[in-house]
C-alpha cells in the first residue's frame, strides 16, 4: 500500500475493489446494517457490480465504527448477470428483513431491468445468508412508455392502504426525460403499477435553495420517498429525495455581495429533495428543489425512518463518489470510494437538517457568526489541501479543494482551486477529516458539503484564520 493514510477509519470503504451506492440499510437494536454496491475485482477485470455488507455498532466503545465488510450478492442469475444494482431493505412487521434490488441485463444493445427480492436468514440483526426469491423477477421490465433506465426500488409502508407497501422507482420516459413511478403490493411479491409520480407546485409554494422548482434531466436515479414531521409546525410532509441526471450548472450572484457567486448543480449528476403532500400519485410541492449536499462527492443517498415510527427523524448515508470518477489516487492501492458517515436527518421549516453520527471525538467544531472567516484544512506537510471561506455579509460558505487535492479528478492542472459556494448562515460548523474523506456541516446542519481530498501524510487540526 502506497498511501495508507488515505484509508478512512470510520467511513465504510472497501478493503479492495470499488464501492458505490448505499443499499439495503436497516437498523437493529444495537447496529446499523449497511449494504452497498460493490465490485471486489475492480480495477483488474471488467465491471462486475454486486452487493457488499458492513455492520456499524450504534453503542459501546466501537459506536459508529464500521466492521470489516464482505461481499454478499454476486451477479450470477440470468436476470442480473450484468449487475446487482441499487435497492433497499424492508423490515417486516413480524420480524426479519427482506432486500430488493434492480437486476441489470444487457442483450442486443438493450438494457433489460428487473426488480428482485432477496430473503435474509440468521439471528436478528445479523444476516448470515442471502437467498433470492424463486419467483424473481417480480417486476420484469419497465411499464409501457418507459425505457430500460428503470431502477433503484425504495419501499415503505403504503400511506393509503393499511398493511400494504409502496415502491418508488427511478425511471426515464420514452422521450428521454426523467421521472419516477409508483407500485403497490399487499405481500411484497405481487406488484401493481400505480402510475407515474407527478410533481406539481401548489399556489404559494416556496422556492428551494436551487433555481429549479422541480428538476428535469434525462433520468431520476435513487429516489427515496418518506413521510416526515416538520419539527417547526408539527405537520406531516412527504419528502422526495432524488438524483436527477443531466442538469446544467447555474451560477447566481448574491445581491448582498456582488463578488460572491453561488454554485448550483455543479455536476450533471446531482442530488436534492422536494417537500410536499402526496395525493394519490401526485406530489403537491410546497417547497421546491434544494440540493442535499453541495460537496464535490455526494450521490445516491439512502434514507430510512429512525426508530420510533413518529416520522420526526430519518437516518441517511450516501456515496462519497460520483459517476465516472474512478481515476483517483486510492486506485493505485486497489480500492476506490467510500460512504459518508450515517447522518441524522430532521425536517425543519421545510428544510432538511443533517447531523453526523460519528465516533466520539471525531468531529472538529467552531462557530461562525458576524465576522468573515477562513479555515485551512492542512496536511502533515503544512500544505493547505482544503480551504473554507465564510462571508458573513452574504451568508455564504465556499469550499475549495486546492493543489494536489484535485489530482486525478480532471479538474485542470492540479494547481487551480475547485470551489463550491453555497448559502450557509451563522451557526455551528462541524468538520470530519478521516483519510481521504472530508465532511462539512454548516449553519447547524442546514447545509453540508462532502468531498474526497488527498493529504500528504494525513491531516492536522483545522486552523481558523479570520
Amino acid at each position: 500500500m502506497t498511501s495508507p493514510h488515505l484509508r478512512p477509519a470510520y467511513h465504510i470503504a472497501p478493503r479492495r475493489g470499488r464501492l458505490n451506492d448505499p443499499n439495503g440499510v436497516f437498523l437493529s437494536d444495537d447496529a446499523l446494517h449497511v449494504h452497498y454496491q460493490y465490485d471486489p475485482v475492480f480495477p483488474d477485470t471488467p465491471k462486475r457490480t454486486g452487493w457488499g455488507y458492513s455492520r456499524i455498532p450504534t453503542g459501546g466503545e466501537r459506536a459508529w465504527r464500521p466492521q470489516e465488510g464482505r461481499s454478499v450478492l454476486e451477479p450470477v442469475e440470468p436476470y442480473d448477470r450484468h449487475g446487482c444494482y441499487s435497492g433497499c431493505a424492508v423490515p417486516l412487521p413480524g420480524g426479519g428483513v427482506e432486500l430488493f434490488y434492480t437486476g441489470n441485463l444487457k442483450e442486443g444493445g438493450r438494457r433489460l431491468p428487473s426488480q428482485n427480492r432477496v430473503l435474509l436468514s440468521g439471528e436478528t440483526g445479523s444476516p448470515e445468508s442471502y437467498r433470492r426469491d424463486p419467483a424473481n423477477p417480480l417486476i420484469d421490465g419497465p411499464a409501457p412508455g418507459y425505457t430500460g433506465h428503470y431502477r433503484d426500488p425504495h419501499i415503505t409502508p403504503h400511506p393509503e392502504r393499511e398493511g400494504a407497501w409502496r415502491m418508488i422507482l427511478g425511471a426515464q420516459r420514452a422521450d428521454g426525460t426523467g421521472t419516477a413511478v409508483l407500485y403497490a403490493s399487499g405481500d411484497l411479491r405481487s406488484w401493481d403499477f400505480e402510475g407515474e409520480l407527478g410533481c406539481v407546485a401548489v399556489p404559494g409554494a416556496r422556492e428551494g435553495e436551487s433555481p429549479l422548482m422541480i428538476p428535469e434531466g434525462y433520468m431520476w436515479e435513487c429516489p427515496n420517498l418518506l413521510r416526515m414531521v416538520d419539527q417547526e409546525d408539527g405537520r406531516e410532509y412527504d419528502v422526495l429525495v432524488l438524483c436527477p441526471q443531466g442538469l446544467d450548472e447555474v451560477e447566481e450572484m448574491l445581491p448582498e455581495n456582488p463578488d460572491v457567486f453561488l454554485t448550483h448543480l455543479a455536476d450533471p449528476d446531482r442530488c436534492g429533495y422536494l417537500v410536499g403532500h402526496l395525493r394519490g400519485t401526485t406530489l403537491e410541492v410546497t417547497r421546491g428543489f434544494s440540493e442535499l449536499d453541495y460537496g464535490h462527492e455526494f450521490y445516491a443517498p439512502q434514507l430510512i425512518a429512525a426508530p420510533g415510527g413518529t416520522g420526526g427523524e430519518a437516518i441517511m448515508l450516501a456515496w462519497m463518489g460520483m459517476p465516472g470518477r474512478d481515476d483517483i489516487p486510492t486506485t493505485r492501492d486497489g480500492w476506490v470510494h467510500m460512504l459518508t458517515v450515517p447522518r441524522r436527518v430532521t425536517l425543519r421549516g421545510g428544510r432538511l437538517y443533517q447531523e453526523p453520527l460519528a465516533p466520539r471525538g471525531a468531529a472538529w467544531t467552531t462557530r461562525l457568526g458576524g465576522r468573515d472567516a477562513r479555515i485551512a484544512l492542512r496536511d502533515a506537510t503544512g500544505a493547505e489541501v482544503v480551504r473554507l471561506g465564510y462571508d458573513a455579509q452574504a451568508g455564504a460558505l465556499s469550499v475549495s479543494r486546492l493543489g494536489g487535492a484535485v489530482r486525478g479528478l480532471d479538474r485542470g492542472d492540479g494547481n487551480a482551486a475547485d470551489t463550491r459556494t453555497f448559502r450557509a448562515g451563522p451557526g455551528e460548523l462541524t468538520v470530519l477529516l478521516d483519510g481521504a474523506a472530508v465532511e462539512i456541516y454548516a449553519a447547524d446542519g442546514a447545509a453540508t458539503a462532502s468531498l474526497q481530498a488527498y493529504p500528504d501524510g494525513g491531516w492536522v487540526r483545522p486552523e481558523v484564520m479570520s
